[in-house]
């Protein structure tokens, strides 16, 4: 009875979503904008960002060569907020909702990171197009509908109703072999998913000098980072459940080391607070002052990988974890000598200064093929392309 309740709940709720738009759409014309929405964070990401910046930057170049501004001009317009858990906090999400629905019908691009139910479960004007740009930067973990009814994914029946990752031009990755992951992932034709890279590649390979100067802020105020080595440890989330910090801690030296623990901002395990670093400085930066990157999961490891660091996966509960979740890569085959289950042979790895830098960079080749700084500029020129710039210097495959 209460499955019965929900889709029927739900049904209503895409309807009605279906009645607002037509008439949005019936009275609204597309113009030249950039609509950016995102339901993870209530704070710009970093792609998006990079994004507006270089499309800005394309702005001012044309304004500077042209009188007629109106023509040349892109609006960028970014929206960025979580669902709320409060039961009355979400009434006043269904506004923003319709904000964003307006938003959708009057722009002739949409870039989303993750799952939006006004781009996947409406029909959108013919000429819209959709790009998902996905928050992380790979998938060890399976998502999507890899994982429709099991522990940490969604309710399949859920999915088919809101039409979940639907309406897609075209989804980005960095690799042939992300790429038929993601097939799988989104459920969608290979055809749709470009090799077009990810903006945060440019920003943590140093292109505009943004992540070097972060680097000296965050070396400032935590003089000891320059005092020891740092080891960043960045746990994947886990629904449902806190992350068992004791091991790790136990096993660092920390009068040679500096533990670093970055947890997912889901996560509600406790750290103490030496071990924390401001949310002011991104995770791609902890990332950039480490010298060794200890995860499990988490496509963190895509950008260290990027960055030739260190990289560990400390996979303790790998077959609980394969049962409710299960994995795309098996890590004890392509990354062996950097896997294990226990962390005290991470350590010894890291004291005997043995690691496997082949190893690494096979993998980084493998799932990491546009480790250059053009990936925003790549991203951008593909939406721009209908807008007001033609240009096909972008992957096809």
């Amino acid at each position: 009875m209460k499955e019965f309740v929900l889709e029927l709940v739900l049904y209503v709720a895409r309807f009605t979503m279906q009645i607002i738009y037509f008439f949005i759409k019936l009275f609204t014309k597309q113009k030249n904008k950039i609509t950016m929405l995102s339901r993870q964070s209530d704070e710009i990401n970093l792609d998006f960002e990079m994004l507006k910046e270089e499309i800005e930057r394309r702005n001012l170049k044309k304004e500077n060569k042209s009188n007629n501004r109106k023509q040349q001009f892109i609006d960028v317009k970014i929206l960025c907020k979580k669902i709320p858990k409060d039961f009355f906090v979400k009434i006043k999400y269904c506004f923003y909702m319709v904000k964003s629905m307006y938003h959708i019908a009057t722009s002739k691009v949409c870039i989303t990171d993750g799952y939006n139910i006004p781009i996947s479960a409406l029909k959108h004007k013919k000429e819209t197009k959709i790009v998902q740009i996905w928050h992380a930067m790979g998938a060890i973990k399976e998502f999507g509908y890899q994982v429709l009814d099991k522990k940490e994914g969604s309710n399949g029946k859920v999915a088919k109703i809101m039409k979940m990752h639907n309406n897609y031009t075209c989804i980005t990755c960095t690799s042939e072999a992300t790429r038929k992951i993601y097939s799988e992932t989104f459920n969608t034709d290979i055809e749709k998913i470009k090799i077009l890279g990810m903006p945060r590649i440019d920003y943590i390979l140093g292109k505009d000098e943004k992540i070097n100067k972060n680097i000296e802020r965050l070396k400032e105020k935590y003089c000891c980072l320059k005092e020891k080595k740092n080891i960043l440890y960045i746990p994947t989330f886990r629904k449902g459940e806190k992350i068992d910090l004791e091991k790790i801690i136990n096993a660092i030296d920390e009068e040679k080391y500096n533990l670093i623990i970055r947890l997912h901002p889901l996560d509600e395990s406790d750290v103490e607070e030496k071990y924390k670093i401001g949310k002011e400085f991104s995770t791609f930066d902890l990332i950039k002052i480490a010298d060794y990157v200890i995860t499990d999961y988490s496509a963190i490891a895509f950008e260290t990988a990027t960055l030739n660091k260190p990289l560990f996966f400390y996979l303790y509960d790998l077959k609980e974890y394969e049962e409710n979740r299960g994995l795309n890569i098996n890590l004890q085959e392509e990354m062996k000598n950097c896997t294990k289950l226990d962390i005290k042979e991470i350590v010894n790895i890291i004291e005997s200064d043995n690691y496997d830098y082949n190893e690494l960079k096979r993998f980084k080749d493998k799932y990491v093929e546009t480790s250059d700084t053009n990936n925003t500029e790549r991203i951008v020129e593909y939406i721009l392309e209908g807008i007001t710039v033609k240009s096909n210097n972008y992957n096809e495959k």
